[in-house]
């Protein structure tokens, strides 16, 4: 219990100046107390129910239970008061809470009930922009990190597009966008690094450190993160390196100093130094900080001290890590990620296999391998010199049909007039003209992106005729439905990878989400079926064709 002084040493401070500390000082609760003790106005409470929920409840004692309560009781008065702000705000950690619990279903509920009240809510263009992807981070706790990244790709693409149309903005608000677009790539590194994608991930982390932020603000943006790039790549000696160097640098943030802690406990253990890693393991338990991260990295810690102790027979060590592990596991229902995390980090690779000759006794045999090798290697490079052959040639081709394709006019009246009267249908020439403007917004517009497009959902859009729409894209379009989008969807992404020279270093299953492909699998197969190439193939002679031009 405080003491009556300093209790009474309170009472000359406000409100405000009692939430300020509360933020400042390691023990919250003596300030939140003192203003639970005063009549608060109803927009006081709504802060002070959310600052005692955030700073003692959640990051003090980490009671998840009573942080959703005192959140829910903010929210009381947030509502009383008008102030939407905050009630997203609390709902969206209350979101964040539950997917920390690997409680799906209830994590997606009030992340739905928060962006139900984003219309309610006055922001600015900036400030939606520097806010753009925050729903992300809900899904990347659920393991959804394919979701996650499409997210905040989305949201920088955004802060580029203002960028380029606004030069006005003074070079204050520049740097700031630019600070959030890198934290955004942070994002985008870490779910990469998640699925183990650490070519993508590389990508992300080199955006960072070659952006036009000054060196402090790149070195807190990617913080103790590349140590676990460089430990998931099998870089152990680096990753120990540079997470030392972090804990030193930044020894007074709580944050980083844990996490870095981790990162050694994790590199020692792949090492098989289980003495070191269990040194990094007691230390980082014995600074606990309350991680916002789809590893529980306090769990990972037990963890990682009871396999040590296990490893090195030491029973007592290994019965007491296993029983917390247990009992917190459970709680918050850690499993199914313990599964995933305990994948993510094996770093054993597939050794090749040792054949042992016998030359005295198998010299023959071989010799006839040899010799069945050679002739299937003969005719599989005769037959790679004629596929590739005729891939250049259909490279050639779609190049041709795309600078085709630039240069013509959408089709005039005149000729659809003339299609008219060869086709004794029904459809008038004005209904046609009519159906034809609408394809040519929704092409402009990329509407065919969508993943869930369907010819009854176009035809709705476009408020007319499922049949009208079918026979004038069989007409106009020269095919039906699927082959239109299809070839649409090809078009856009030949094109991206064509004029954005990072396409070429994205993964063919990001390729295909982003044109509204459903899968990797039927992508490749449509853009074969499309193109007469490959997808890798197509990109590579891409990247060949930019380095001629570079020369």
């Amino acid at each position: 219990m405080p003491k009556q002084n300093k209790n009474d040493s309170l009472k000359k401070y406000s409100v405000d100046v009692l939430i300020q500390k509360c933020y400042s000082d390691i023990n919250p609760k003596i300030y939140c107390d003192e203003m639970f003790s005063r009549k608060l106005s109803d927009a006081e409470k709504t802060k002070c129910y959310n600052i005692f929920a955030l700073k003692y409840c959640f990051e003090v004692i980490n009671d998840h239970e009573k942080t959703i309560q005192y959140l829910n009781l903010s929210n009381v008065y947030a509502k009383k008061t008008g102030n939407v702000t905050f009630e997203r705000a609390n709902l969206n950690i209350i979101a964040i809470i539950y997917a920390l619990e690997n409680k799906h279903e209830d994590a997606l509920k009030f992340l739905e009930k928060r962006n139900k009240l984003k219309s309610l809510e006055k922001t600015d263009e900036l400030q939606e922009l520097l806010s753009g992807g925050d729903d992300e981070i809900i899904y990347a706790l659920l393991g959804y990190f394919g979701r996650s990244v499409k997210g905040y790709l989305d949201a920088t693409k955004k802060i580029d597009d203002y960028l380029a149309t606004h030069d006005e903005i003074s070079a204050e608000k520049k740097y700031q966008l630019t600070f959030y677009k890198c934290l955004k790539y942070k994002n985008i590194f870490l779910n990469y690094s998640y699925e183990k994608k650490l070519d993508s991930a590389g990508i992300y982390l080199n955006k960072i450190k070659t952006s036009s932020l000054l060196p402090k603000d790149k070195a807190d943006i990617i913080s103790s993160n590349e140590a676990n790039y460089l430990i998931l790549s099998g870089r152990l000696d680096e990753a120990i390196q540079k997470a030392k160097k972090d804990k030193n640098d930044y020894k007074n943030d709580k944050a980083r100093v844990f996490y870095n802690l981790y990162y050694l406990a994790r590199a020692y253990q792949l090492k098989g130094n289980y003495k070191e890693s269990s040194k990094y393991c007691e230390q980082g338990l014995n600074n606990i900080f309350v991680n916002i991260d789809f590893i529980n990295i306090e769990l990972e810690l037990y963890r990682i001290a009871m396999e040590n102790a296990d490893k090195s027979g030491d029973n007592s060590n290994y019965l007491k890590y296993s029983k917390l592990y247990q009992e917190k596991s459970k709680k918050i229902n850690y499993t199914s990620k313990a599964d995933f995390i305990a994948k993510l980090y094996n770093l054993d690779q597939i050794q090749p296999l040792k054949y042992e000759l016998n030359n005295s006794k198998h010299f023959m045999t071989y010799l006839w391998l040899i010799i069945l090798f050679l002739s299937l290697f003969t005719a599989y490079l005769i037959n790679r010199f004629f596929t590739l052959r005729k891939y250049k040639k259909r490279f050639i081709e779609i190049n041709a049909r795309l600078e085709k394709k630039e240069k013509e006019v959408a089709l005039s009246p005149k000729k659809a007039e003339e299609l008219i009267k060869t086709d004794k249908n029904i459809l008038s020439l004005k209904k046609e003209n009519e159906i034809l403007d609408k394809l040519n917004k929704f092409e402009k517009k990329q509407q065919f992106l969508s993943s869930t497009l369907s010819l009854s959902s176009l035809a709705s859009s476009m408020n007319v005729n499922y049949n009208y729409l079918t026979l004038t894209i069989k007409k106009y379009k020269k095919n039906n439905f699927n082959g239109y989008i299809n070839q649409l969807r090809i078009d856009y992404i030949i094109l991206k990878l064509k004029q954005n020279p990072e396409y070429l270093n994205y993964k063919i299953s990001y390729l295909a989400e982003e044109c509204g492909f459903s899968s990797h699998t039927v992508f490749t197969r449509i853009f074969i079926e499309k193109t007469g190439i490959p997808p890798s193939k197509f990109i590579e002679y891409v990247k060949k064709e930019n380095t001629k031009v570079n020369i």
